[in-house]
């Protein structure tokens, strides 16, 4: 296999806002909380208090946060505020994490029985496979199946850590829904370090068939995680 090739980072301002929208998400801070001052929380992120302040403005225009001039920021209560990492349900023990990715592979590939209604019939796919990270750390792998007839040429180097965004900005597509089937599965024969997994390890896996909003199937793919580095989340409130 060939080496790992970093995905192309989202800047960094959106990267602190995707995570600070975890963390809500996860319930590190509830609606009506006051977030920690600018200087506390850019030093605890590490980066820059423009930076920050860049991501809490992206936040408040995107309704997850409300920013009141001499009082602070506080979460607001958002349901279905769409964020790029919404449905990516992997977290670390002691908290979200910002997912990051490296590339494995890149292939156009004829499409399997298994992903019949993925696209038309004879139609090739692409097949991405993936070390997922999690603030740094490895996690999971990815194998991720898509249609190649609106994308018929590809690199690595084009993709960047959020298929999703990828969908967004390069093919048109919204990922509007998914399903998840979870269980368990040897870690496959493709398995790389630095993920402590090790081939035919017992691992934690998810099979996830992603839609369009006008229900057309757009994605199909395949997570083995490591369970002693991070867990499946899913969080549902009324």
């Amino acid at each position: 296999m060939k080496a790992a090739h970093p995905a192309k980072p989202l800047p960094v301002y959106l990267q602190i806002a995707e995570l600070l929208a975890r963390q809500i998400k996860a319930g590190y801070w509830h609606s009506g909380e006051r977030l920690p001052t600018e200087a506390e929380l850019a030093q605890t992120l590490s980066v820059a208090v423009g930076t920050l302040r860049k991501s809490l403005a992206l936040l408040a225009q995107q309704a997850v946060l409300e920013r009141i001039q001499g009082s602070g920021t506080y979460v607001r209560k958002t349901p279905g505020t769409p964020q790029i990492y919404e449905l990516f349900r992997l977290e670390l023990a002691d908290g979200p994490g910002l997912p990051t990715a490296h590339i494995l592979d890149v292939r156009k590939l004829a499409r399997p029985a298994h992903l019949a209604a993925i696209t038309g019939r004879g139609e090739p796919c692409w097949r991405v496979r993936r070390l997922r990270f999690l603030s740094q750390q490895p996690v999971a792998l990815e194998e991720i199946w898509f249609s190649a007839s609106a994308c018929p040429a590809l690199k690595a180097d084009e993709l960047g850590d959020s298929m999703y965004l990828f969908y967004q900005q390069r093919l048109g597509v919204w990922i509007a829904r998914v399903e998840d089937q979870i269980s368990a599965a040897a870690a496959p024969t493709w398995v790389t370090p630095p993920l402590a997994l090790q081939v035919g390890d017992c691992s934690g896996y998810i099979e996830r068939i992603s839609w369009t909003a006008t229900n057309q199937i757009a994605e199909f793919s395949k997570t083995w995680f490591d369970p002693a580095v991070c867990r499946y989340s899913s969080r549902m409130s009324q």
